[in-house]
């Protein structure tokens, strides 16, 4: 295993998680779908099936190096990262109750911008996501902070981020085993 995984599982948060503003520049949707708090400063790791690829030395890219999108494959990569988190990723529906140590999250997709995303239910039962991208100029300075927020989430089939319309494709439980 290595050492920035093994560094992913031991900085995974409570759950279920609770809002808290992130305005890190090196954690994404994904990371803060899934309450991780480590800080990916190559950007390697938090794009469905990174950290499972890097714990078994898999590729998730196809041969061009482009990321492909398939909703079956997706759900399938997010639960090979959330097993080796000790965590327990299954369907369930917007209405579903959750398990003691839970959370819930939205999986999107925009076939138009070709991007994903990831909505987070906290235990207060309001949902949240940390939209966009950081920004950087060419010598590495940090030029726009993206930080996590407050998302209206009522359960819709389509849902739009940053002007852009995404598809509501899945709703999953997450289950912190340990």
């Amino acid at each position: 295993m290595s050492e920035k995984t093994e560094l992913v599982k031991t900085l995974i948060g409570d759950y279920p998680p609770t809002f808290s503003t992130d305005y890190s520049p090196y954690r994404n949707c994904y990371a803060h779908a899934l309450n991780c708090n480590y800080e990916d400063r190559d950007y390697s790791i938090y794009t469905p099936g990174a950290i499972y690829a890097e714990f078994n030395g898999n590729e998730i890219f196809d041969g061009d190096g482009k990321y492909f999108f398939d909703y079956d494959l997706f759900i399938k990569l997010i639960k090979r990262d959330c097993s080796v988190l000790s965590i327990t990723a299954s369907a369930c529906t917007f209405d579903s109750t959750l398990r003691e140590k839970s959370c819930k999250i939205a999986l999107t997709y925009s076939k138009a911008d070709n991007d994903f995303h990831f909505l987070r239910q906290n235990s207060d039962g309001i949902w949240s996501h940390k939209p966009g991208f950081a920004k950087f100029d060419r010598f590495g300075n940090l030029l726009k902070r993206v930080k996590s927020e407050i998302f209206p989430y009522n359960g819709e089939k389509s849902i739009e981020i940053d002007r852009s319309s995404y598809k509501v494709f899945e709703i999953m439980e997450l289950h912190k085993n340990c």
